[in-house]
């Protein structure tokens, strides 16, 4: 199966093992609740399934690899403890809390939260001296004298053995603890994750092309070995952004043979990336998503092969998906700052601390970050739609100290206009994303058609893209549902510009 349909079985067992009884007990005990054993060549994304998980149910995620675990860290340390057995004193030896365990509770303290997921990798790379326990630990969920809390569901991970020699066959025995769940390298599927992850739009058009090279583990040759994995192009993805953004390191053949590790593929990603970025001079997509087309522009579209065109589809996808992505964050961060608005000026209109106010809700949403950070709850965007509202809150602090000076009236004005500037921000990149995508669609159809096959590409593309489908679901596109032949559907929208803070307000 796909790493896609492993994360939805693993997800679903996850669900399953933390159903109660009317008596607040977990219906399938603690004894029965058989380990998940996601099996799957290296780099596919299991690691990166199981943060999808944990941010999709609430619940904490702590990971180990097990390849790394010695017997003392998982059992705990030897102790001699004094004890009394039918009136004899003895001396007997115990074993202090496992690391594992411990950092369970440590981490249950800390983030308020019960229940969790306990994920250990490289289970079948354990050492000798840890193998003899893991039978116990699988049935028993044991280390040492102490049992992971209920409430915390094993998942464990590994390699087949063609791709790691550390690997240590399971007898029938160990098999007969797990459920196994097996998974491929497929890039369809991936692809998914690369539109929501935001992987640069070079590698997505350069595997269209190649789907043949998206995954490739040849250890034969021990001089000239040839890896390339999905985690090996997200992460050279991650470093040419930066380099970019920096705007002064090239890109060179050099940095792309340091993630994919094959002599004949690097140099043909490198050259295609130079391509790609000689085609975004050439028909400028920012300025076609504008809405400047050009007689030229869409002439040579039409005349362009299907490397071209592909590369094209996605140099116009890259642009509406960053602003689409930029509509469904902003609003979920002003829905989410808008009370905490409305509470400070409620209280400054008590007469309380203006500053004083900001400052707590400062303090209260950093914590919450922090929490769901510890326990891996949060994901990349939320993660960034926090930092947004932390950021705008301490602006709001330091215009208020500055100019407020705690007068009631002037900071309420100042907290008002700068809500209003943030529905007018959210307002415009709304409108940018619609225009963006018509425009898309416009210069297109001029340069393809509407029947084209270069068309239904696109739109199969917009429906994989999470983002775009979010946005047109959300927002409506009359252009999108004609080319897709399907009666327009109305907009799931809430008005986000209804929101405002005059409602809280109650002046003297």
């Amino acid at each position: 199966m796909t790493i896609k349909d492993a994360k939805q079985q693993i997800l679903h067992s996850i669900k399953a093992y933390l159903i109660k009884d009317e008596f607040g007990e977990y219906k399938i005990s603690i004894e029965h609740q058989r380990p998940c054993f996601l099996l799957g060549p290296p780099g596919i994304g299991k690691t990166a399934i199981m943060d999808q998980i944990a941010q999709e149910t609430g619940i904490n995620l702590i990971s180990y690899s097990m390849a790394h675990q010695t017997r003392e860290t998982s059992m705990g340390l030897p102790v001699i403890v004094e004890r009394n057995f039918i009136g004899a004193d003895v001396k007997v030896s115990e074993y202090t809390m496992s690391e594992i365990i411990a950092n369970i509770y440590n981490t249950m303290e800390a983030t308020g939260i019960r229940e969790g997921i306990l994920f250990l990798d490289e289970i079948n790379c354990v050492s000798e001296t840890l193998a003899p326990i893991m039978l116990q630990f699988l049935q028993y969920k044991i280390f040492g004298l102490h049992q992971i809390p209920p409430g915390w569901v094993i998942v464990t991970a590994g390699n087949p053995p063609q791709f790691n020699k550390s690997v240590n066959e399971f007898d029938i025995v160990t098999w007969d603890r797990f459920k196994k769940v097996e998974c491929d390298a497929d890039f369809g599927v991936w692809k998914e994750y690369g539109y929501y992850g935001g992987v640069h739009p070079s590698i997505i058009a350069y595997l269209e092309l190649h789907p043949d090279h998206y995954y490739e583990i040849d250890a034969t040759d021990r001089h000239n070995y040839k890896i390339i994995t999905a985690r090996a192009w997200e992460d050279l993805s991650e470093m040419i952004q930066l380099y970019e953004i920096d705007g002064t390191m090239p890109v060179t053949l050099e940095l792309i043979g340091q993630y994919l590790q094959d002599h004949d593929i690097a140099p043909m990603f490198f050259n295609f990336y130079n391509k790609f970025n000689e085609l975004r001079e050439i028909y400028d997509p920012d300025g076609v998503l504008e809405g400047n087309i050009t007689q030229e522009g869409v002439d040579r579209a039409a005349r362009a092969d299907t490397e071209e065109a592909i590369a094209l589809l996605n140099l116009l996808m890259d642009g509406v998906t960053y602003t689409m992505r930029t509509t469904i964050q902003m609003e979920k961060m002003i829905r989410q700052i808008h009370p905490k608005l409305e509470d400070i000026l409620i209280k400054i209109n008590e007469g309380l601390s203006c500053r004083q106010i900001i400052a707590e809700h400062i303090m209260q949403t950093q914590k919450e970050l922090d929490r769901r950070t510890k326990a891996r709850t949060i994901s990349p965007s939320n993660k960034k739609i926090m930092h947004w509202i932390i950021h705008n809150l301490e602006a709001y602090l330091d215009k208020c100290t500055n100019e407020g000076r705690d007068n009631k009236q002037r900071c309420t004005i100042i907290i008002q206009n700068a809500f209003t500037n943030l529905l007018n921000g959210a307002k415009n990149v709304t409108s940018q994303s619609m225009v963006g995508l018509k425009n898309m669609f416009t210069f297109i159809e001029a340069a393809y058609g509407a029947d084209s096959g270069v068309m239904r590409k696109l739109l199969e593309e917009l429906t994989i893209n999470c983002h775009t489908t979010d946005f047109i679901k959300k927002y409506g596109s009359d252009e999108f549902y004609r080319l897709t032949n399907q009666p327009i559907q109305p907009p799931t929208y809430n008005d986000l510009y209804e929101l405002n803070l005059t409602d809280c307000l109650e002046f003297e």
